[in-house]
């Protein structure tokens, strides 16, 4: 429970908490996510839908070398302005905690917190997300977000309408502080150039509710 509220502290703060290097490899419309996971805190995504749900519990076990006993994986439930955690037990060799069975599909994004000193890569395997018309829906104060599809780059090249009163939030790894980029109406972009990668997730800081709406083909 004192994880929890620290990460929620920190997402209202925006202190703390570390983000991931990834790369991407597909074919047509299929392919894998490698992301790193580095001690301590990470804030990634799952850029690919693997067609079964995207379930935690089923997402994580894709973790090499091996998945230390107690890494944890905190999803942010903003209607709930709470985390639920999921732990790897090493007994059962399973998740274990409400965030186990719930899905991380793209454009959503999670925290996890790797115990020990070793560097850890997760393995995301799906289909990347196609269409005329993907939709994240973005509530209105803080929440977690990603990009629908494997593409790294700014909030607004990557589809993400901002209006003034939005914040975004980077992790910086090497300076250990978040970097915050504003939304300004006069120029129609963020007053900082923000780049996203793929297998990222940010901290936004919405004035309103809306949609973040992307039109992707994989030719794009």
């Amino acid at each position: 429970m004192r994880t929890k509220t620290l990460l929620l502290t920190a997402a209202l703060a925006a202190a703390g908490i570390a983000t991931s290097k990834a790369q991407v490899y597909s074919v047509n419309a299929v392919g894998y996510v490698n992301t790193s996971l580095t001690p301590g805190f990470n804030l990634i995504s799952n850029p690919l839908d693997n067609k079964n749900g995207n379930v935690i519990k089923d997402l994580f076990k894709n973790i090499t070398p091996t998945i230390p006993n107690q890494l944890t994986v905190f999803k942010y439930h903003p209607e709930l302005t709470q985390f639920h955690t999921a732990a790897y037990d090493d007994l059962s060799l399973d998740f274990l905690g409400t965030a186990a069975t719930e899905a991380l599909n793209p454009g959503d994004g999670v925290f996890v917190k790797v115990p020990g000193t070793a560097t850890l890569q997760v393995t995301f395997v799906g289909e990347v997300k196609q269409g005329t018309d993907l939709q994240t829906p973005i509530p209105q104060g803080f929440s977690i977000l990603s990009s629908q599809v494997p593409q790294a780059g700014t909030a607004t090249a990557l589809g993400l309408q901002g209006q003034q009163g939005d914040t975004l939030y980077k992790w910086d790894p090497i300076g250990k502080t978040y970097v915050t980029t504003k939304f300004d109406d006069l120029v129609g972009d963020f007053d900082k150039t923000v780049n996203i990668g793929v297998g990222e997730a940010f901290y936004y800081n919405s004035k309103t509710a809306k949609t973040w709406h992307r039109n992707f083909q994989v030719s794009q």
